[in-house]
């Protein structure tokens, strides 16, 4: 008699869409699923699961050895799915997961920790929603710092120089503001089809349509940003394009182009990781420039795992995706 439980690949690609894709998807568009969403990247939705479905009482990688998709077995794979589908279909509260997580690794602040030894889920809400209006509001500071300092520029020279798109990029400015964590480590996944058992299971989220109109009707978001942002959406997995590539169909400068994709709140369905240098480096990523870049290797991982091929020196194989339109 054939099993009745579905081939590894299939689980795999089930949890790569959920953490990837969907729930991503879901924050981004401030889903009422979830009251609050403490996250909305990729790797934060999978170090939750993971935590609270394998880790349970320590990190997960006490228990399963990286990377995860690889190494679970088919059953922790479904205990993954089953609590993920769980948080996408508000039946989970990822406020108090992403608790859970914080506490086995020792990272819960002082007014969660407050929190939580008084049993006040809601103050821990509380707090969640407060750390979420502080990072916007350093955000909207940092990027209110760019166009004052490239309104400053030299003619000719609009756009900041590459030391301030790495310092910028990082967080770190010579002036008051301070920078949150680039969304650039947000990560695109190849899409499978997700299912659950539940009958009131939410529908496949059209990606490139949803951030399109999200982009599109953004208010934190200038002109110029939202039309690199939507470029973005029309790099395919398997390819990558340029700094040039871009800011010569949108007749501007690759400096400019680095300064929009900086904090891309859309990440991951928005891939920053697609957008390499002109001269076929791996650009910047997570705050850093360069090959000898902190992130670096992560991002090289990601474009072979989409199917973008690198030489032997590092420098990627084939001509920069560039039909926008």
């Amino acid at each position: 008699m054939p099993s009745l439980n579905p081939p590894i690949e299939t689980l795999r690609t089930q949890w790569t869409n959920l953490y990837a894709h969907q729930l991503p998807s879901l924050a981004a568009s401030h889903s009422s699923v979830q009251p609050h969403w403490p996250v909305h990247l990729d790797h934060c939705f999978a170090r939750i699961i993971l935590d609270n479905a394998i880790g349970i009482d320590v990190p997960w990688t006490a228990k399963v050895k990286a990377p995860a998709v690889k190494n679970m077995s088919g059953e922790q794979l479904e205990q993954c799915i089953k609590l993920g589908v769980g948080i996408a279909e508000g039946k989970e509260d990822l406020v108090e997961l992403d608790r859970r997580s914080l506490e086995v690794r020792g990272k819960v602040g002082k007014g969660k920790k407050r929190a939580l030894e008084g049993g006040d889920h809601e103050g821990v809400r509380k707090v969640v929603k407060a750390e979420e209006l502080k990072q916007k509001g350093d955000e909207k500071e940092n990027w209110e710092e760019v166009d004052r300092r490239a309104k400053k520029a030299k003619p000719g020279k609009e756009d900041l120089g590459q030391a301030d798109i790495r310092a910028l990029m990082s967080g770190s400015t010579t002036g008051k503001t301070a920078g949150a964590v680039p969304a650039e480590l947000a990560h695109q996944r190849p899409s499978g089809s997700l299912t659950s058992e539940a009958d009131d299971s939410p529908p496949p989220i059209d990606h490139a349509g949803n951030m399109k109109q999200l982009i599109a009707t953004s208010a934190d978001l200038t002109a110029y940003r939202k039309k690199v942002l939507l470029l973005l959406t029309q790099v395919p997995p398997g390819r990558y394009t340029s700094y040039a590539a871009l800011s010569s169909f949108l007749h501007s400068s690759p400096r400019a182009v680095g300064n929009a994709m900086r904090n891309n709140p859309f990440a991951p369905t928005v891939p920053c990781h697609r957008v390499l240098a002109a001269n076929g480096g791996i650009g910047g990523f997570g705050g850093d420039w360069g090959a000898e870049g902190k992130h670096a290797k992560e991002k090289t991982r990601l474009l072979r795992e989409e199917g973008v091929k690198f030489d032997g020196k590092g420098k990627v194989v084939g001509q920069p995706f560039s039909k926008f339109v």
